[in-house]
């Protein structure tokens, strides 16, 4: 992709919009480096997990771009939206601690 603008336009929202289940967070997280803190993934990374996962998709890999669609689709998003997030990343939080 050449640019920022392009790689909005070919984002799938619906890819992104609801969030991943929890299976597949926890997957991704427990694949990581070890982290010193679960308690710290919230629900911005967790967002970028999902847009990062698109791009990848539609061939887009660079970290730069992706940061600023992550971005804007976090400023862009609804508060139902941003919810389901929140409530993704507080589930997940709770089962390192069960």
């Amino acid at each position: 992709m050449d640019n920022f603008d392009t790689l909005l336009t070919n984002v799938n929202r619906n890819y992104i919009y609801p969030p991943p289940e929890i299976e597949e967070v926890l997957n991704f997280f427990n694949s990581k480096k070890p982290m010193r803190d679960h308690t710290r993934c919230h629900a911005y990374k967790i967002l970028r997990y999902s847009v990062a996962k698109e791009c990848k998709r539609i061939g887009e890999l660079n970290a730069i771009l992706i940061g600023r669609a992550t971005n804007h689709l976090w400023k862009n998003s609804t508060t139902q939206e941003k919810e389901e997030y929140f409530n993704l990343a507080q589930r997940k939080g709770n089962t390192f601690y069960q």
